[in-house]
């Protein structure tokens, strides 16, 4: 499976795939057009012909390096702090999935063949956590008394093959000891979860759990071509006068495709 075939999108529209990129605003029904990002990063200058798709987490915030080798038209990526991946041939237009050193670190790209360097090059592509980019800033009043609110995504399979045992767990939970997340999953009706009026209601009919781990991920099952999935996020700030800057936490899917 390449990794930007199984995609996270934001909720809130009325039909399938319509423009809403607001987290505050991703409180279930259908899927958005808009894909859930953990980094932004600065576009290539030198290595002409080539779009950076998406940067996932694991890449983490800083400088990376993305080469570029004109004999062979080979295109290499190197997280910030790791060390270069393999070349990866794309003289044909397309998206490719291309390994810094480390395996779970990866950028995606889209390449227009015709328009890639007629000799080597690179670029410094700078990587930074984008903060914000589900739940909002807690804020002191919130924190003092304590404060629960949700968020509700999508997973989409937009590959050409069945998803087969889907699972989705929380690999980082809060730093922060007075706050904790957990997540559940819903079973989209006409591409459609719940929606909620307000981010401090709660969902019904599903079950929060802390997943914390691979061992106890919750199972979704087999995901058809196209098909979506929806996951609810629950954030939890216990009443507190202390302040954590940049909190976070991080989940993860994972599928097979034979």
């Amino acid at each position: 499976m390449a990794e930007d075939q199984l995609n996270i999108y934001f909720t809130g529209v009325a039909s399938d795939g319509d423009p809403q990129s607001n987290p505050n605003a991703s409180l279930g029904g259908k899927r958005s057009g808009t894909i859930l990002r953990s980094l932004s990063a600065t576009a290539p200058v030198n290595v002409t012909g080539v779009a950076i798709v998406d940067v996932p987490s694991p890449s983490g915030a800083g400088s990376a390096t993305l080469g570029f080798t004109f004999t062979g038209k080979l295109l290499k990526y190197t997280a910030p702090g790791d060390t270069p991946g393999n070349g990866v041939d794309v003289s044909a237009d397309g998206t490719y999935v291309l390994y810094s050193g480390t395996a779970t670190k990866y950028i995606i790209v889209t390449v227009t063949s015709a328009s890639l360097p007629g000799s080597d090059q690179s670029d410094s592509i700078q990587l930074v956590t984008l903060s914000e980019n589900l739940f909002d800033n807690v804020s002191s009043s919130e924190a003092t008394a304590g404060r629960t609110e949700y968020r509700a995504v999508m997973v989409k399979n937009d590959s050409s093959v069945v998803m087969n045992s889907l699972k989705v767990w929380i690999d980082t939970n809060t730093p922060f000891a007075d706050d904790a997340v957990e997540i559940a999953i819903e079973l989209p009706v006409s591409n459609a979860i719940q929606s909620l009026a307000n981010e401090t209601n709660a969902p019904t009919g599903v079950t929060f759990y802390p997943a914390s781990g691979e061992g106890s991920a919750l199972a979704i099952g087999n995901l058809a071509v196209g098909a979506v999935y929806g996951l609810w996020i629950k954030r939890v700030v216990s009443a507190t006068t202390q302040r954590y800057a940049d909190n976070y936490f991080s989940f993860t899917f994972k599928a097979d495709t034979v």
